[in-house]
């Protein structure tokens, strides 16, 4: 009995030990597998890290809407926007918005390589959840993996990673894939956690892009395709009902954020759609066909027909071969096709299509080669064609790696589209746009130049043409291309701001408030053109005038630092120095490196007698911006004024190494030198100032005080009347004049 007892209980304690291992042993044929589909795309990626923004988008998305998405407050808001923050596209990316604010909170400012770190994160989770769904399809795990990974390093998909803007359908692929795994965890385990988790995701879904309302068409395929219950029982409607109310919370939120805006040049629905139709093909050779392609791509007639064939090729592969049925077959076609059609149904002038949009739906087509494949070849022990995918690995790889440094920086990005296809029109329009950022105008000239060769009628060129212009000081050129701009398209509000600021450079204040007219007209929510109108409003000394624009542009754009800091420019001139002080402070707020902001609260402070606080202001201005003289300037005035005259002396010097010709900082440089009693050397540098301009009054004034107190009368005299001649009515130089006389008189006597 006792060895009845005892054997019972050695059994089960080995059975149990038995189970553990092999519940590790099945955990590590997918743990380990997951892991490597996650961190092998991760580290082909990793050296985008390093990478700058393209200036493809993601300066219309990221650096021009800082304010905005450095404030974590505006999370709500992100909802209820569009993907540019200026509710003047039809583009509803909130997730997408939300991880850029995520991505500046967690770097600390705008950084690049933490958004391209993001992108490169969310890749990895994308193949990891790939291969967890190849898994759960029915596809063996070594296939799996490696399918996962030759998908997820294949060249069709660096812009994908490396292309910021990208991340909305990074977000969408990611956030599919999982909601599709939940779906099916959901049939096979009947636990309403995955229901609910699906539903979720598929929620977050939407929310990334548009194309995300085709999953629950998908699911439907899939419960007939693959699920062996074949009807539908009452609680399945209740599972479409809370997919609709997600859908109407979308739609009603997506309406608020994009309104009524359209944009004439997009087109939308079947137009589109039919001259989208050679996406189909295109996508096709690109992903059997991994040949280079260019970072801004455009239809190839060689790769359109390329395409049919292929297509060709799957219709003769969908009835022949017999590895799946072709209810599973077509659920592959299908996942392709929805997918791609969404993004169809939207055409954008000058561009046929990107490659970022393909990530999801080729899923579909990679389904379809693995539920097409013999069985048999990748048998335990069979290796041969494991060789073979892990050299098409090795390859992909390497050519990912060089394609992606395309991205690494806005010229090397558009250089590149460029010498793919020398007359593309958005690729030369944008390179010009970045040469004017970088101050190479006659370059940008030459690129816009171009594409108003290649287009005519586009009148963003003409107006970017302008631009350059503006900024080589040709404003007449600026103005005239202006023009032709409006001419083309009467409704380009940039076109008439611009225009208003040529004219205001040139003193044409009532032509310049005009053109802001128009364009409020044609946009009321142009905050820009308030701003601009209000600056020309400050310089016609319309001060009050000026703060009702400011208040306008500030009121729709509350996050608008200019405007903030240019009303409180117009404050100072109506006197009230503490209001403009607290525009300052709010400018600063919104953007604690904005040096012109602290430079004027600066002078704001110094002229309410607070010279410590002025020079506070006055270093935090240099500090972002040390090749400001004027910032030197004003802090050796304030350095002067509490009689530090060795630091205003070392202000004025730095002032002037940065403006050889700075005629007042010589000209204070002196006076802080005279008082501390080194006369000659104060007037070596009157001198200097008079030299640079000799109708300086101040420093003729100066230099005659230095040499009364030289006891160089004449040449005091001689000063005065210099200052006499240029201004008959200067009392100051009367006097000093009258003192000089007769302190010679006494002198002779």
């Amino acid at each position: 009995m006792k060895n009845n007892n005892r054997k019972p209980q050695y059994r089960q304690s080995k059975k149990t030990n038995k189970d553990y291992k092999l519940i590790f042993s099945k955990n590590n044929s997918i743990i380990i597998p997951a892991i490597l589909a996650f961190f092998i795309p991760v580290l082909l990626y990793l050296q985008t890290i390093h990478f700058d923004f393209s200036y493809f988008d993601d300066d219309g998305i990221i650096i021009k809407n800082i304010n905005f998405l450095s404030h974590f407050g505006n999370v709500q808001q992100a909802f209820l926007t569009d993907a540019f923050i200026i509710k003047m596209s039809s583009f509803y990316r909130p997730m997408q918005t939300l991880s850029y604010m995520v991505d500046i909170q967690l770097s600390g400012g705008n950084e690049p390589w933490m958004y391209h770190l993001s992108n490169i994160l969310l890749w990895g989770l994308i193949a990891c959840s790939l291969f967890l769904l190849l898994k759960r399809l029915s596809i063996s795990t070594k296939l799996a993996l490696l399918s996962t990974l030759i998908y997820c390093a294949h060249p069709l998909f660096v812009s994908s990673v490396a292309w910021l803007p990208a991340r909305g359908d990074l977000q969408l692929t990611l956030f599919s894939l999982l909601s599709f795994l939940f779906f099916i965890e959901f049939l096979q385990k009947r636990k309403n956690v995955y229901l609910f988790l699906n539903w979720i995701t598929f929620t977050i879904a939407l929310f990334c892009k548009e194309t995300a309302v085709v999953l629950p068409f998908l699911f439907i395929i899939y419960f007939f395709t693959f699920h062996s219950e074949k009807h539908f029982e009452k609680k399945y409607f209740i599972i479409i009902l809370i997919y609709a109310i997600s859908g109407m919370y979308w739609y009603w939120l997506r309406s608020i954020a994009i309104g009524g805006y359209s944009n004439p040049n997009d087109v939308f629905g079947l137009t589109a759609l039919l001259s989208n139709l050679p996406t189909i093909p295109e996508s096709l050779t690109k992903f059997f066909l991994p040949v280079y392609s260019a970072p801004i791509p455009f239809y190839s007639i060689i790769t359109t027909l390329t395409g049919l064939l292929i297509i060709a090729a799957i219709v003769f592969l969908f009835f022949k071969n017999n590895e799946r049925s072709k209810k599973e077959k077509i659920f592959c076609v299908a996942w392709f096709l929805l997918f791609m059609l969404p993004p169809m149904l939207f055409k954008k002038p000058y561009i046929d299509y990107l490659d970022h949009r393909f990530s999801l739906p080729l899923i579909g087509i990679l389904l379809f080669l693995l539920f097409i494949i013999p069985k048999k070849w990748f048998k335990n022990g069979d290796i041969k064609r494991s060789w073979v995918m892990v050299i098409i690995l090795v390859l992909f790889c390497s050519f990912t790696f060089v394609k992606s440094r395309s991205y690494s920086d806005p010229m090397t990005f558009y250089n590149s589209a460029v010498s793919c296809n020398p007359n593309s029109v958005i690729a030369n329009f944008n390179r010009g746009y970045i040469k004017n950022i970088k101050s190479d105008f006659q370059g940008s000239i030459d690129d816009f130049s171009k594409v108003i060769a290649i287009c005519p009628s586009n009148a963003d060129a003409y107006n970017n043409r302008g631009l350059a212009k503006l900024n080589m000081g040709d404003n007449s050129g600026a103005i005239a291309d202006y023009t032709i701009a409006i001419s083309k398209n009467n409704k380009c509000i940039e076109a008439y701001y611009n225009k208003g600021v040529a004219k205001g450079n040139i003193g044409d204040d009532m032509g310049a408030i005009e053109d802001f007219n128009k364009a409020v007209a044609i946009c009321p929510t142009y905050y820009q053109a308030y701003y601009g109108r209000g600056n020309v409003k400050n310089s016609m000394g319309d001060f009050k005038g000026a703060v009702e624009d400011f208040n306008k542009s500030i009121v729709i754009c509350p996050t608008y630092a200019e405007a903030y800091n240019n009303r409180g420019l117009a404050k100072i001139s109506m006197g009230d120095n503490s209001g403009a002080i607290a525009d300052y402070d709010k400018a600063i707020a919104i953007n604690p490196k904005f040096d012109l902001a602290y430079y004027n609260r600066g002078l704001a402070k110094a002229k309410t007698g607070d010279n410590s606080g002025a020079i506070t202001d006055y270093n935090m201005s240099i500090s972002f911006n040390n090749k400001c003289a004027e910032a030197y300037y004003n802090k050796g005035i304030a350095n002067t004024s509490l009689g530090k005259f060795k630091e205003a002396i070392n202000d004025f010097d730095q002032a002037i190494t940065i403006y050889p010709n700075y005629a007042e900082a010589y000209n204070k440089k002196g006076m802080a030198i005279g008082s501390s009693g080194n006369l000659r050397e104060a007037i070596n540098n009157f001198n200097k100032a008079i030299e640079i301009n000799p109708k300086y009054l101040e420093a003729y004034g100066n230099r005659a005080i230095a040499k009364i107190n030289l006891k160089d009368f004449s040449g005091a005299i001689k000063d005065c009347e210099k200052i006499l001649v240029l201004n008959p009515h200067d009392g100051k130089a009367m006097q000093i004049k009258a003192e000089a006389q007769q302190s010679l008189q006494k002198r002779n006597h």
